[in-house]
């Protein structure tokens, strides 16, 4: 009998440890699953996105096409390779292509209303007319308001046409109306067009 006793309660210690260090793991696990989901701050991921936003008529606003997009618990979303096409009397009008972009919802919208779009990184902002001239925009960082098409940046940027080089540091333009103001350090060149 004492030789029964002196195998069963070692190994019920061995048992009592194993089921002690086993629960120990158990919680540790639990506890980093909670920090880690805790932690994440976005709730949203896609790629390939291609949204299509439209004004209260039903005609087309604007469409917003990115490679890869990440929404975050602050309402914030983060774009790669954004490209943005305004629209203007049921035509695209002007074309926006950068490297990263942001999209901020505005805090006093009630119903989630988009507020600006930043985008940085070779932003560029392109336009042809019926008559075929082209108008390109370029700078780094750029702010644009898709509800007015007011399109603002404080950073170096360069207008170029097919008679007009144009460059400042900082710019406001008004897309609908086609208007630019140049803001400071105004350099320019125009060449008049020959028929």
């Amino acid at each position: 009998m004492q030789r029964i006793g002196l195998i069963i309660v070692p190994g019920i210690i061995a048992i009592a440890l194993f089921v002690g260090i086993n629960s120990f793991d158990n919680l540790s696990n639990e506890a980093e699953t909670l920090t880690t989901s805790s932690s994440l701050n976005f709730n949203a991921y896609s790629e390939g996105i291609n949204t299509i936003l439209y004004d209260a008529e039903g005609n087309i606003d604007y469409t917003l096409q990115a490679e890869r997009q990440i929404h975050y618990n602050d309402d914030t979303t983060e774009l790669e390779k954004p490209f943005i096409r305004l629209f203007q009397d049921g035509d695209s009008r002007w074309n926006i292509v950068a490297n990263s972009g942001r999209i901020f919802i505005a805090e006093t919208a009630a119903d989630g209303a988009l507020d600006r779009i930043e985008l940085q990184g070779n932003v560029q902002v392109y336009s042809l007319d019926e008559f075929g001239n082209r108008v390109l925009m370029s700078t780094e960082f750029l702010t644009l308001s898709p509800d007015s098409e007011i399109l603002e940046t404080d950073h170096a940027v360069s207008v170029v046409t097919s008679t007009l080089q144009q460059s400042s540091i900082g710019m406001i333009a008004n897309l609908r109306n086609d208007e630019i103001t140049f803001l400071r350090e105004i350099r320019g060149q125009y060449e008049q067009a020959t028929n």
